[in-house]
């Protein structure tokens, strides 16, 4: 082999070695993009999936007090509904018992 074959053969392994690793950058690169995308598409799902739980542990949260309001209001609505019959039985003996002392008041 000549000189110039020898200088050849060199400078053309340095081109194919410059090009794989061209080769092996552009596929690093390629590969972080992917990495980074990929990523971010997990970021975003998480977030995503992180506001529903949210949401919807708020909405139970709110039904639940919601539910235990209406009971306590309910019970309420009991406690009056039975003050009130009372009153209402109370007041009819408070009248018949002052129309008493007024008849009584006027006999005597």
């Amino acid at each position: 082999m000549t000189r110039h074959e020898i200088l050849s053969k060199i400078k053309q392994a340095e081109a194919d070695a410059q090009a794989s690793i061209e080769r092996a950058q552009q596929e690093r690169d390629k590969r972080i993009a992917d990495a980074t995308v990929e990523a971010t598409n997990i970021v975003r799902n998480a977030e995503a999936e992180s506001q529903e739980y949210y949401e919807k542990r708020l909405a139970d949260a709110n039904n639940a007090v919601q539910s235990k309001k209406q009971s306590i209001i309910d019970e309420g609505m009991k406690s009056v509904n039975a003050m009130r019959g009372n009153a209402s039985a109370k007041v009819d003996k408070a009248v018949e018992h002052l129309l008493k002392e007024f008849m009584g008041l006027l006999h005597a």
